[in-house]
């Protein structure tokens, strides 16, 4: 199984170190302990995506282990 998929298959391979930043005001708090959400992404690869490379995004936890599903956005560019 692949990064935060839960069984889906469509979120890739990881090719980078996961970077996180705050997700916001507008994000909801953990659904397990109540904590500020971050918005977790690693570059990925992934043979659906143009290019075949991209960017997953999920929302993490930094208190408990809970994430939410990942999303995968093609992107040309690499991942600074």
């Amino acid at each position: 199984m692949s990064l935060r998929d839960y069984g889906l298959g469509s979120t890739g391979e990881p090719t980078g170190t996961p970077t996180w930043e705050r997700a916001g005001d507008d994000a909801p708090p953990c659904p397990n302990c109540g904590a500020e959400l971050c918005d977790v992404k690693v570059a990925v690869k992934h043979p659906l995506l143009k290019g075949a490379a991209g960017v997953t995004h999920y929302l993490g936890c930094p208190a408990c282990p809970f994430a939410s599903p990942a999303i995968a956005v093609a992107s040309t560019t690499e991942e600074k």
